[in-house]
């Protein structure tokens, strides 16, 4: 398995259900060819540069996945024959996946991204009792008249 990265900008003038029916059709098409999807950034929309299939807007997907080239194959099949897709790259990240490794990462980022419960910030957030009293002023010399 290799790691790979792809960018992909889906039609901005489309409304968003049939951007994120885009988004969960290639995410689907990574997983089903035996890869595993690390990462899935939302960029939103942005103005395009210039004009692409006469459209100015355009919402960009970042796809980070381990996979074999298979997978891009297909992906990249797919992204072409997809009428929503104006635009799309996808480059290899690096040659070997260590999957131990790889599963650590998503766990961390699922951890992160897990919402924090409010007793549990209020606990993080309250400061601890200070213990230490603090520095008594040293006592100043009586002036002798």
């Amino acid at each position: 398995m290799r790691r790979y990265e792809s960018l992909w900008v889906v039609n901005g003038d489309l409304p968003d259900e049939e951007v994120k029916s885009a988004i969960d059709k290639f995410s689907g098409i990574i997983s089903s060819q035996g890869g595993t999807l690390v990462g899935l950034d939302e960029w939103g929309r942005r103005k395009l540069s210039y004009k692409i299939q006469g459209t100015i807007r355009g919402y960009y997907v970042l796809a980070d996945f381990a996979g074999t080239s298979e997978t891009v194959k297909e992906l990249e099949r797919n992204y072409r024959i997809d009428d929503r897709i104006i635009r799309f790259l996808t480059t290899k990240k690096s040659e070997k996946v260590n999957l131990e490794a790889l599963q650590a990462e998503i766990a961390a980022k699922a951890k992160a991204a897990a919402p924090v419960e409010p007793e549990v910030a209020a606990a993080v957030e309250a400061p601890a009792p200070a213990e230490v009293a603090a520095p008594e002023e040293p006592d100043a010399p009586a002036k002798e008249e």
